[in-house]
């Protein structure tokens, strides 16, 4: 019995370091993101970390009824797009957001937990916002891990 207790332990310290070695940080590769279509634009997704002791969902996301990957807190992802209109929601009710997306645009969609209190175990709602501000978004996002879009749109990065 105590060899189980002990495997166990050891499987989950395992997890647990490995959890944080996701992919690589947004300052390390931000410069080798691929360049886009001259007709398309970006939509950068990004969670940041959730408060310690916080349970956060990790929703998936859907750009035009199409789902593009999961949001994950400390991480993003970006999915290329032709320029035109988008509605990108979590597939749960009343959480969507419309905008346009320009050729040569880059959009980003901040994924975060709101309502905190200083409870360790609360549970905040999930809220999305288009963040106007390219430069407070990459700032935000500088931390976190690439997390990668859904399977049939990951690209690999590597600082």
């Amino acid at each position: 019995m105590k060899n189980w207790i002990k495997s166990g332990m050891a499987a989950l310290g395992v997890a647990v370091l490995l959890s944080g070695c996701g992919g690589p940080r947004y300052k390390d590769v931000a410069n080798s993101v691929p360049v886009m279509a001259p007709d398309a634009g970006r939509i950068y997704f990004y969670q940041p970390p959730a408060p310690a002791g916080v349970v956060s969902n990790q929703p998936y996301l859907r750009v035009n009824g199409v789902k593009v990957g999961r949001s994950k807190p400390g991480s993003f992802f970006y999915v290329n797009r032709p320029a035109g209109n988008y509605e990108v929601d979590t597939l749960r009710d009343g959480e969507a957001l419309s905008f346009t997306l320009a050729p040569g645009q880059t959009r980003y969609v901040r994924v975060s937990i709101e309502g905190v209190s200083g409870n360790s175990s609360s549970v905040g709602r999930q809220e999305m916002r288009l963040e106007e501000s390219e430069a407070a978004a990459r700032q935000e996002m500088e931390p976190l891990r690439y997390w990668g879009a859904g399977s049939r749109e990951r690209v690999k990065l590597s600082p």
